[in-house]
C-alpha cells in the first residue's frame, strides 16, 4: 500500500512587498493574491511567526514535547536568516497546513500567475514526506 503523503505551498515575497502585505495599503497584486486566496478559503503565515508561534508553544506547554524546540529557537536568533523568514509563508487551506495533493495543485495553478520576481518572487510545493524535508541536524536530535 502507498503512503498517500500531504502537501504545502508556499510564497515568497520580496520584503517590498511583505511590508505592503502586512499593511493597510492597497495594491492590484495584493488585491489578486487576496482574491485567489479567498477562492481557495486559505491564508497565509510567515515562516517567522509559524516559528515563534512554536516556540512559544513549547515554552508554554513544556519543550519537553516539543523536538524541534531548540533548533527553531536557535534558527530564530541568526540575523542572516530573519529576512527569508519574514518573507516566506506558508499556506493554509481551510486552516490547515498541510493538505490533499489535489488542493495544493489547485492553489499552486492560481498562485502561479502572480509571480512576477518583483513582489512574488517564486512558489514551491513540499510534501509530507520526511525523505524530502530537511531534518534537524545531529546537534539536535
Amino acid at each position: 500500500m502507498t503512503k498517500k503523503w500531504l502537501f504545502q505551498v508556499r510564497l515568497y515575497f520580496s520584503s517590498d512587498f511583505t511590508k505592503t502585505f502586512n499593511s493597510d495599503k492597497s495594491s492590484k497584486k495584493k488585491e489578486k493574491l487576496i482574491t485567489v486566496l479567498n477562492k481557495h478559503n486559505a491564508e497565509l503565515l510567515s515562516q517567522f511567526d509559524g516559528f515563534m508561534g512554536y516556540v512559544l508553544e513549547a515554552e508554554k506547554n513544556g519543550i519537553d514535547n516539543y523536538p524541534l524546540y531548540q533548533w527553531t529557537k536557535d534558527s530564530l536568533s541568526r540575523k542572516d536568516k530573519l529576512e527569508k523568514y519574514h518573507n516566506s509563508y506558508t499556506v493554509y487551506i481551510n486552516t490547515e497546513e498541510v493538505y490533499s495533493e489535489n488542493l495544493a495543485n489547485n492553489i499552486e495553478n492560481d498562485l502561479l500567475e502572480l509571480v512576477d520576481k518583483e513582489t512574488v518572487l517564486r512558489i514551491s510545493k513540499h510534501d509530507t514526506n520526511p525523505k524530502n524535508n530537511p531534518q534537524p541536524p545531529s546537534k539536535y536530535q
